[in-house]
């Protein structure tokens, strides 16, 4: 009876006991799972891109101060942000969930949440920000502070800016290695560029004699060669990483200023806002191809992350120029807020974006290379005229003044945009009143002038882009 009363018990339990063996057995999974949920969680939200992101286009309208995005798929803008003063330069994240505006005119960079294209942060940085781009790793941001020669980084896991790193004279953008080891910086008025070791997050070399002004830069997906515009000379100037110099440069329109490649590496679409175009460079060949008109003030440029699209900010017209690869026309334009200054896709300007490496061999098939190079410096240097006076930078309303007393033939350009250039003759038959040149859509206005000794000339920036006077003899 005992037993039997025992395992009648123990049966009439059983079920109970199993059913809290799977309740707590549950529990415990229920824990780890929803441990492993929110660690993966955390995860998804620093490496899944996105579904849509990467048909979306970023566009920083300087003059109006928004950041728009543009729908890749039927070309139209589907969102308006308010951002800081004067944006210039933005890029999106490696993982595709924020983008970094940068605003000049505030000095600080917006970040933009791309699931609510709302501003998430603020943060300070230096004095006239231009560049900014990534580490392929996603782990840092670098942001180029152009008016006091240093480069902030940001931790993008907390979004807080580190200890600034001083580069060179004028520095104007940047770009990673493909392996996030090294940062390239551009400095415009010191004819190099700066090696900063990420690790360190310090200049290790400068890669000197990157003739002339070295401005917007990319690199090959193997990260063996750098492509530089060079604003002073109108051309594109490959730079060797290994050898640590500029091997060749390409010649393309006047006053160029952003570089971006097709995803196969084999092209690069190059906006010369000084001629209202945009150079076809063939990298095998390295020469350009095809140039094409796009309307007044090209600046930023932009390849979509298929190769079928290139998109162009044309600054003078408020609109986006959409080029087609297959043909290099001019297929459709996109209205935009006041002067559309820069353009990006989820890894644009960078290694990220490109597929396959440029042929690197095309460079050994010019051994004249080096010395074409060497002695086109040597000429530049030579025939270099006498600068007389390089003003401040200039931003929207400011002026310049400056009285000429000597006679001669005087060379007027914008160290910035050198493209930018006016004549101005001083004689005893000229005009003695004082005499104001206005600076607009990137021109000086009149482009000539005879005055007389001793007449005072003023300079007045009506662009919302800054601008210089820089005046030679």
């Amino acid at each position: 009876m005992l037993q039997k009363v025992s395992v009648r018990k123990c049966i009439g339990f059983a079920p109970l006991l199993v059913l809290g063996l799977v309740l707590m057995l549950a529990g415990c999974g229920s824990s780890t799972s929803q441990s492993e949920a929110s660690s993966h969680s955390k995860k998804v939200h620093h490496s899944e891109i996105p579904a849509n992101i990467q048909q979306l286009l970023y566009v920083n309208n300087s003059g109006s101060n928004t950041l728009q995005v543009i729908d890749s798929k039927t070309d139209k803008v589907v969102q308006t942000i308010k951002v800081g003063k004067q944006p210039t330069y933005n890029e999106v994240t490696p993982d595709g969930h924020f983008d970094y505006v940068v605003n000049s005119g505030s000095n600080n960079v917006s970040i933009i949440d791309t699931q609510t294209n709302k501003v998430k942060k603020t943060i300070a940085v230096g004095k006239t920000p231009k560049g900014v781009n990534f580490t392929p790793d996603g782990k840092w941001a670098y942001i180029v502070n152009e008016g006091e020669d240093t480069v902030t980084p940001i931790n993008l896991m907390d979004m807080k800016a580190g200890k600034k790193i001083e580069v060179g004279n004028h520095p104007h953008n940047g770009v990673s290695s493909p392996d996030g080891k090294r940062y390239y910086v551009t400095n415009t008025g010191s004819n190099s560029i700066s090696v900063i070791d990420t690790s360190t997050q310090k200049v290790i070399q400068t890669i000197r004699g990157v003739e002339n002004m070295p401005h917007n830069i990319t690199v090959t997906s193997d990260g063996k060669t750098l492509l530089v515009t060079l604003t002073g000379s109108n051309a594109v100037g490959m730079v060797d990483v290994q050898k640590g110099k500029m091997v060749r440069t390409i010649p393309v329109v006047t006053g160029h200023h952003v570089v971006d490649l097709t995803p196969d590496g084999h092209y690069a679409y190059v906006g010369g806002i000084g001629s209202d175009s945009v150079s076809v460079i063939d990298l095998n060949q390295q020469k350009v191809i095809k140039t094409i008109k796009v309307g007044q003030g090209p600046h930023g440029v932009a390849v979509s992350p298929d190769g079928q699209k290139v998109y162009v900010g044309v600054t003078g017209e408020n609109k986006v120029a959409v080029i087609s690869t297959s043909t290099n026309d001019v297929v459709h334009t996109i209205p935009t807020g006041k002067v559309p200054f820069f353009v990006s896709f989820l890894g644009s300007h960078a290694s990220a974006h490109h597929h396959s490496a440029v042929h690197q061999g095309a460079a050994a098939d010019h051994p004249s290379t080096d010395h074409q190079v060497a002695a086109s410096q040597k000429s530049n240097d030579s025939q270099t005229p006498k600068r007389l006076v390089d003003s401040p930078l200039l931003d929207k309303g400011k002026s310049f003044s400056y009285t000429f007393k000597n006679e001669g033939e005087y060379k007027i350009l914008c160290k910035l945009h050198p493209f930018m250039t006016m004549t101005i003759k001083v004689a005893a038959n000229g005009v003695t009143d004082k005499k104001t040149i206005h600076i607009k859509n990137y021109k000086f206005t009149p482009g000539k002038v005879t005055v007389s000794p001793g007449t005072k000339v003023t300079w007045v920036n009506n662009d919302d882009e800054q601008h210089n006077v820089v005046i030679e003899k």
